[in-house]
């Protein structure tokens, strides 16, 4: 990986805590979560829960996430659109005193899959939107009589806390397609009005609901309206019931230090529940399991080089792709293709087997660590749960990929909030990501998908729509001091909002001290230090 990668990789590793909806537990990965509870989820849109509850008698629930939103796809434009949202919506009762403008940005999605470009007019500062939130969650019979005493949920309860930008806003979008790449016509000239609330991971496992055997409803009741409750049906499971949750296990034939081009790799991946029973993947129209992606990719200093994969897609379809042009498979934007007539399993349906090839002709300097990587997703008795694994593999050469570390763990402190863990959608995930190398961020965030994964993308996502960025956004020079700088931004430019950047830890220092290092503040941003200096930006 070059220099360039690796910082991004850091820094928005270092920016993912902050950045909105992208909040970051450490509290609710699979170890710290009683094996008897299940992780659930509850979304009510306008005004209306969103679909009824398949739930098991006796079971013990926890709740992943609770969403409230509104959404209305007739709105001629923004004015209207806040209008709708004011008077008309479901949230109509709320405290709207104080609403404004906050900023009107385009989103661009014209090279990415879903051909599209987005323009959003963002509102905040409604007094609803600064106040604290409750829930409380009752379970009903037959006759509509509580059974038992009611579930109190506040935001203390769940991992973001008070309400975030990003998470509770309100916005009006436009949307234009592209039809020459994308087919789905229900969506141009898209004009809707959008407003939600997101309680984003539960984080007192102490208060949870076992669901007895007679219960009908759940109720949930917001304590800006309760006036208005909002009634979960409930409908039991029909048996044989399976454990929760799931975990992936990989045998890989042979077990090696090292692979030379030319090997073949046996994998055999087995998925768990949370109980660490196995699930049969032939048995995925009772279980649950919906889909699970194999690969192998790699080096991971250039980690798009070399893409194989194994996709299993349940009830839909099952395929194996190559992609890795310098090698001719493929092209940049598109895989070698090749359908399958049924998954690879094993004869007895328990575990998906397939093979993975280090290319004969990889060339030395791509030789370091790949990894063979899966993914399932499983969808059972109202939980959807996916589960990653990752496993390294030396080829060519013993030594791992060195990967510098950029004390990552003075912003991501293990067992805290600010640790990296699990991601709320769009990027659901169960296994806690690391802290101490940057390998699960840039399999990922690197420049595939026709740039769409690009990690400086999502840094100029991050801080150009958020408005606590300290300085103009079209100011480009703020953060790019050069044409140098272009591709790759110093990394001291970060410690202007994230103080303790610095590698000797230290906080701002004040302009007096700047002096020591910087010959010429004039600017207003960084300027091109000695090479042993600490840079800071001078506001």
């Amino acid at each position: 990986m070059n220099e360039f990668n690796r910082f991004i990789g850091i820094v928005f590793m270092l920016l993912l805590s902050t950045a909105s909806c992208l909040t970051l537990a450490s509290q609710t990965d699979v170890e710290s979560t009683p094996e008897s509870a299940a992780w659930i989820s509850l979304a009510i849109e306008n005004g209306k829960p969103m679909s009824e509850l398949n739930l098991i008698a006796g079971q013990e629930y926890i709740f992943d996430r609770i969403t409230l939103a509104v959404d209305d796809q007739n709105a001629k434009d923004s004015r209207d659109a806040l209008e709708w949202l004011r008077t008309r919506s479901s949230f109509h009762g709320l405290n709207w005193d104080g609403v404004r403008e906050a900023r009107a940005h385009w989103r661009n999605y014209r090279e990415s899959r879903t051909a599209a470009d987005l323009y959003a007019h963002v509102f905040d500062g409604a007094r609803w939107m600064s106040e604290a939130n409750a829930l409380q969650l009752t379970l009903l019979d037959a006759n509509g009589a509580a059974i038992g005493a009611a579930l109190e949920l506040t935001n203390k309860d769940f991992l973001n806390q008070l309400k975030q930008q990003d998470c509770d806003m309100i916005k009006a979008e436009y949307r234009y397609e592209n039809f020459s790449r994308h087919k789905d016509l229900s969506s141009a000239k898209v004009k809707r009005a959008v407003a939600k609330i997101v309680f984003a991971v539960q984080t007192n496992l102490a208060k949870r609901l076992v669901i007895p055997a007679d219960a009908r409803v759940l109720r949930v009741v917001w304590d800006k309206k309760p006036a208005e409750p909002y009634d979960f049906r409930i409908r039991f499971a029909p048996g044989p019931h399976y454990n929760y949750g799931g975990r992936l296990q990989v045998k890989v034939e042979p077990e090696k230090p090292i692979y030379y081009p030319g090997d073949t790799i046996k994998a055999t991946f087995t998925l768990f529940d949370q109980k660490g029973q196995p699930l049969k993947f032939s048995e995925f129209d009772t279980n649950g399991i919906r889909q699970i992606n194999i690969h192998l990719d790699g080096p991971v200093q250039n980690p798009t080089y070399y893409h194989e994969e194994w996709l299993s897609e349940f009830r839909a379809r099952y395929s194996y792709h190559i992609r890795a042009p310098a090698l001719g498979f493929g092209i940049a934007t598109e895989s070698q293709n090749r359908a399958l007539k049924a998954p690879p399993l094993d004869a007895s349906g328990t575990h998906m087997v397939v093979e993975l090839h280090v290319p004969k002709n990889l060339p030395k300097e791509q030789f370091g660590s790949f990894e063979i990587g899966a993914t399932a997703w499983r969808n059972y008795a109202s939980q959807t749960w996916s589960t990653r694994l990752d496993k390294h593999i030396e080829i060519g050469q013993r030594e791992p990929t060195h990967f510098e570390k950029f004390g990552c763990e003075n912003c991501h402190s293990p067992n805290t909030p600010m640790d990296v863990g699990l991601l709320i959608p769009p990027m659901v995930g169960v296994q806690k990501l690391k802290v101490d190398s940057i390998e699960s961020c840039v399999m990922c965030h690197d420049n595939s998908r026709n740039g769409s994964r690009r990690l400086d993308k999502y840094l100029h996502l991050i801080h150009t729509n958020r408005d606590k960025f300290p300085v103009a956004k079209n100011n480009c020079a703020v953060c790019h001091l050069s044409a140098e700088s272009i591709r790759k931004v110093h990394f001291e430019v970060c410690s202007n909002c994230h103080e303790n950047l610095h590698q000797n830890n230290q906080p701002k220092y004040t302009d007096a001290q700047c002096q020591n290092c910087h010959s010429d503040s004039s600017r207003g941003h960084i300027v091109s230090p000695p090479s042993s200096a600490v840079i800071i930006y001078r506001r």
